[in-house]
């Protein structure tokens, strides 16, 4: 007779619903997680708040290719000899997030800052596309 374990159940559902999701694991068996993000718009251009606890500023890259702009992050699970691990729930893999930007921001002038696990971007409007006061002339 086999018994019964919750967490077996709850962990395959949580990958049938990551698979359903577009998130799985890779080749080598490790994660692609979508990391949470919050986005944001003011006069000066579009914000992000893209969230990656526990990974190192240097494993965070970021990409701007025509009209998408990327972050891509590893956080990989670094496996000790002599150590028996009864849990690992900590998001491990790699983390990617793809957003598509307008034209009307300039992507040649993405700003970024890593702090406390918040990679902060920064992608102001484009110069051409700010409003402006026109001069309004007078004839006589």
């Amino acid at each position: 007779m086999m018994r019964w374990d919750p967490f077996k159940e709850i962990e395959e559902l949580q990958e049938r619903l990551g698979r359903g999701l577009g998130m799985g694991r890779g080749a080598r068996g490790e994660q692609t997680l979508a990391p949470l993000v919050d986005v944001w718009e003011d006069e000066h251009g579009l914000h992000f708040a893209v969230y990656l606890p526990g990974i190192e500023p240097d494993k965070v890259e970021v990409t701007a290719e025509e009209e998408t702009l990327t972050v891509k992050a590893e956080r990989p699970f670094e496996k000790q000899e002599n150590v028996a691990y009864h849990r690992v729930e900590g998001p491990y893999g790699t983390f990617v997030r793809s957003f598509s930007i307008p034209a009307v921001y300039d992507l040649g002038k993405v700003a970024a800052k890593f702090k406390n696990g918040v990679l902060y971007l920064t992608v102001p409007r484009a110069e051409e596309t700010k409003p402006r006061k026109i001069q309004v002339e007078v004839e006589s």
